[in-house]
């Protein structure tokens, strides 16, 4: 769902830098103000296994493919300001290390994935838990919050096609909601499955109103509990890293919707345009290490690199802005 330079016109790359960075400034004030130190390092550990996960495409049908995107995950754990940081973390390194998404059209990809996608995912969630509370409830909230999050966002990401007069909108509507309604159902799955762990050994984390970081006073706080989530999804970062080299080869949900099944110059619904040479220039583009000749021991060594570089920049970041608190 990574959209590349070219794809968007000047008007509305730069109209949604101004989104991305207005979000992110406010998201910033945000955890200054109320973020909870010890939640720190569980974003960074988020960052991580958001980047090693997003790394892992899987295929879905016709010679197209998903990944997870992780919006709808981080909004649910941490709050969707503090999510929109987690976000712009992971898409960040990708773009400007990996060459995956445009530099111009990073802003896009930030209120695509970083913004909308997490809102949409803990508004759902939220619904859900308003219907009824338990267990099962926060479990099937995960997975419509996930599954919503991914379909509203490829919407969008439609209309700024549409709006770049790259695709025509119904055309390209219906496709990316289709296409992305299939990759939803994996989204859904993984995230439920991460909110069912944290739901069985520290339920406190979910225990919040939307955009809230602060547990609830009554509910007794377990600091050992919370450094166990962090382990176990430290470790789900790690496998995620080192499984990376058996991510399909399929285009994703964007680029067959575009592209077509053939990948760049195929036969899809989106106009033509050169991607930007940046791609290239990614000291480690196309996922890959320099200078190691095995391809599985190169990609294996480019998600380590990322993943750990992902976490590392997010606890850097967020250190500073509570520093700066006041």
């Amino acid at each position: 769902m990574h959209i590349p330079d070219g794809m968007l016109d000047v008007k509305t790359f730069t109209t949604l830098w101004a989104g991305g960075a207005g979000g992110i400034g406010y998201a910033s004030w945000w955890i200054r103000k109320n973020l909870d130190g010890s939640r720190i390092v569980l974003m960074a550990v988020l960052a991580a296994l958001i980047f090693g996960l997003q790394m892992l495409n899987f295929p879905i049908v016709a010679g197209t493919s998903g990944h997870f995107s992780g919006g709808a995950l981080a909004g649910i754990l941490l709050g969707a300001w503090p999510a929109c940081i987690v976000m712009s973390a992971v898409l960040v390194v990708q773009a400007v290390f990996f060459g995956d998404g445009g530099i111009t059209t990073l802003g896009a990809n930030i209120v695509n994935m970083g913004i909308i996608a997490p809102f949409t995912g803990v508004l759902i969630y939220e619904l859900f838990q308003r219907i009824r509370s338990g267990r099962i409830s926060k479990i099937v909230g995960a997975f419509a919050g996930a599954f919503v999050a991914v379909v509203a966002s490829s919407a969008v990401i439609a209309i700024e096609l549409w709006a770049s007069n790259n695709a025509q909108f119904f055309v390209v509507l219906g496709a990316m909601v289709f296409w992305h309604a299939l990759i939803g159902i994996g989204e859904g799955i993984i995230t439920a499955a991460m909110v069912a762990y944290v739901v069985k050994v520290r339920p406190q984390l979910l225990e919040k109103r939307i955009g809230s970081l602060n547990d609830d006073t009554s509910i007794p706080q377990n600091k050992s509990s919370l450094r166990s989530v962090c382990v176990v999804l430290g470790v789900f970062a790690a496998i995620a890293a080192g499984l990376s080299f058996l991510a399909s080869s399929y285009p994703d949900g964007l680029e067959f919707v575009y592209f077509g099944p053939e990948g760049p110059g195929g036969s899809g619904i989106g106009a033509a345009f050169e991607e930007s040479a940046y791609v290239t220039m990614a000291p480690l583009s196309s996922y890959i290490l320099p200078g190691v000749d095995n391809e599985v021991l190169a990609t294996i060594g480019a998600g380590i690199i990322g993943t750990v570089l992902t976490g590392v920049i997010l606890l850097a970041v967020v250190t500073l802005l509570k520093r700066r608190k006041g």
